[in-house]
């Protein structure tokens, strides 16, 4: 879930953080995936309350980026602090179930990303070692030619692995790596209901 109410924009409304919790509840959903930045300590003590468990996620890129001004410009010199804030502030909150350190990230399946993922988690682990870390991880859209075998090492270095829109790949990849947990983190509305039955 995005941290935007639709036409109200993205400032905080106490009530309106409640009410999209309420209407995730009313229509049968006990998780939500924040993406891909902290939410409101408002949006939080409403999941807190209403009794939805949450994927508190910290960053949709790393060092390469995904736009020309995003957030790769400052992620060197600001992750550590800035994932340092998140969980500090937010791992009070009961709702929070795990912590994911990134959101389809371009060097995802490469020598620097297995780096940084590691220093990534050491430090989440360093605050919090009652939660487990993730991360989404999708197909090699942006880097064609790849294969998702090729995911394995990053897999490798998460507590639960997160499969954006790889669903088909539940069932094989249980054969090849059966001690992996896997999770659905983002998939198609239209494929939810054989998302579901894996």
């Amino acid at each position: 879930m995005h941290h935007d109410n639709g036409l109200l924009g993205s400032a905080t409304i106490d009530r309106a953080e409640e009410r999209r919790v309420e209407l995730m509840k009313k229509y049968g959903f006990n998780a939500i995936r924040t993406s891909h930045n902290p939410p409101s300590h408002q949006f939080l003590d409403a999941c807190d309350r209403l009794g939805i468990f949450v994927i508190d996620e910290a960053f949709d890129m790393w060092e390469r980026p995904k736009n020309p001004q995003d957030y790769h410009l400052s992620f060197k010199n600001r992750y550590a602090k800035d994932l340092q804030s998140m969980i500090l502030r937010d791992r009070n909150h009961p709702s929070i179930i795990m912590w994911s350190v990134g959101n389809e990230i371009p060097e995802r399946a490469d020598s620097l990303g297995f780096e940084i993922r590691s220093r990534l988690v050491k430090t989440v682990k360093s605050l919090d070692i009652t939660r487990p870390v993730t991360e989404a991880i999708c197909a090699f859209w942006d880097q064609k030619g790849r294969d998702w075998k090729d995911t394995a090492p990053a897999f490798a270095g998460l507590d639960i692995g997160g499969y954006n829109y790889m669903w088909k790949m539940y069932g094989p990849d249980h054969l090849l790596y059966p001690e992996r947990v896997m999770m659905g983190t983002e998939s198609f509305p239209k494929e939810a209901f054989e998302n579901w039955q894996l």
